[in-house]
C-alpha cells in the first residue's frame, strides 16, 4: 500500500512539473462594414449599418452598440429613375409614443428601443414606399469607401385560406394551416410570419402581472424554417402548417412548458406571407442553419451568402399579403 502511494505521488507531481503556459497570439480581425436592409410593399426603407466584430472581442452592450456607424451617405435609387437621400435616426430621439409604431415597422421590441440607442438610415418621402416589380438600388459612401447592393420586391402572392387545427388529441392547442397557390413559373420564394394580436387576460394565473393586457406578439415573428422556395412544388396548390414563432430570449408566458410553439383557442393571428428575391432565400436559410446548430460540436462553420458588393450582409425586398385568422 505504501509502495502504491508512492508511485501516485510521483507521478501527480510528474504531471504538475509538466505543466505550461501557453499564449496564442490572435491575428487582428479584418474590419467588414455590415449591412441589414429591407424594403417591404408599401413600407419606407429600413437600414442597419455597422461594423462587424472579432470572435474573442469583448462582448457588451457597449461594445455592440459602438459598432453602429454613423454619418454614412446612403442613397436608394429605383428602376423607376426616382432617387432617395436615407436620413439616419436613432431611437433615443424616438418619443414614447411611437416606439411601438417603430417596433412593428423595424421588427426591434419596443423595450429593447427604448433602453438601446439602436440607429436606422430610412426615408420619410411618401413616394420612397416600396412598390411591386420594382428594383431597389442601394449606394452607401462610408468616409470614402463605396457599398452597393440591389434588389427587388416581386409580385405578393395571397395565400387562397388559412384555419386554425388543433393537434392531435390536445385541447386547445394546434398550429395555423393555409393553402397556396404557387405560379407557375420556377424562382418564387416564400417567407412566413405570425403575430397574435390579441392580449394576455388575467384568466391564465401564471402568467407575469406586467404582461396583463399587452399584445401576446410585439410584431410578426418568423419561425425556424420560415424561408422556402417552390423548387418541389412549383404551379400546385397544397396545404401546409406552421408552429408559432419566438423572440429569442425575449419570450412571453406560454413560450416555456406544453404551450410552447403552438397557437391555442382564441388567438387572432395576423398571418404576413411574402415573397421574396432568391437572394434573401440563400441569406435567411443559411443564417437559421447557424442558429439551428448552434453549439454543436459537429456543426460546420460557414459564412453566410451576401449580396452586398464592398461589404457583408444583405439588402431584400419582400411583399407581404395578409390575412387575419381567428383560432376556433
Amino acid at each position: 500500500m505504501t509502495k502504491n502511494i508512492a508511485i501516485l505521488v510521483i507521478a501527480v507531481l510528474a504531471l504538475i512539473s509538466c505543466q505550461k503556459a501557453i499564449e496564442v497570439d490572435l491575428p487582428e480581425v479584418d474590419q467588414d462594414y455590415v449591412v441589414e436592409g429591407r424594403i417591404e410593399l408599401g413600407t419606407p426603407p429600413i437600414v442597419i449599418l455597422s461594423e462587424t466584430q472579432g470572435y474573442f472581442d469583448e462582448a457588451s452592450v457597449e461594445s455592440v452598440f459602438g459598432t453602429f456607424v454613423h454619418g454614412a451617405t446612403i442613397n436608394m435609387s429605383t428602376s423607376n429613375g426616382d432617387t432617395f437621400p436615407l436620413t439616419e435616426i436613432c431611437s433615443s430621439s424616438i418619443p414614447d409614443s411611437l416606439l411601438d409604431d417603430v417596433s412593428a415597422l423595424t421588427g426591434i421590441p419596443a423595450g429593447s428601443l427604448g433602453a438601446f440607442d439602436y440607429c436606422v438610415y430610412t426615408s420619410f418621402d411618401p413616394d420612397a414606399l416600396g412598390e411591386e416589380n420594382v428594383y431597389y438600388h442601394l449606394d452607401i459612401d462610408i468616409d470614402g469607401q463605396q457599398l452597393k447592393s440591389s434588389t427587388k420586391i416581386p409580385w405578393a402572392v395571397p395565400l387562397d385560406s388559412t384555419w386554425f387545427e388543433v393537434e392531435g388529441d390536445l385541447d386547445s392547442l394546434g398550429f395555423v394551416w393555409a393553402y397556396l397557390t404557387d405560379p407557375d413559373t420556377v424562382g418564387n420564394y416564400y417567407r412566413w410570419y405570425a403575430q397574435r394580436i390579441n392580449v394576455y387576460d388575467y384568466s391564465y394565473p401564471d402568467y407575469e402581472p406586467d404582461v396583463y393586457g399587452q399584445m401576446k406578439d410585439p410584431f410578426p415573428i418568423a419561425p425556424f424554417g420560415s424561408i422556402v422556395d417552390d423548387k418541389f412544388f412549383n404551379g400546385l396548390t397544397f396545404d401546409f402548417a406552421y408552429s408559432r414563432g419566438e423572440i429569442g430570449n425575449l419570450e412571453g408566458p406560454d413560450d416555456e412548458g406544453p404551450e410552447e410553439g403552438y397557437f391555442k383557442s382564441g388567438d387572432t393571428v395576423v398571418i404576413k406571407f411574402c415573397s421574396t428575391t432568391r437572394e434573401n432565400f440563400l441569406y435567411i436559410r443559411a443564417l437559421e442553419n447557424q442558429a439551428a446548430t448552434a453549439g454543436s460540436p459537429f456543426a460546420s462553420p460557414g459564412n453566410l451568402p451576401f449580396n452586398i458588393e464592398g461589404g457583408i450582409g444583405i439588402w431584400a425586398g419582400y411583399a407581404p399579403a395578409y390575412d387575419t385568422l381567428i383560432c376556433e
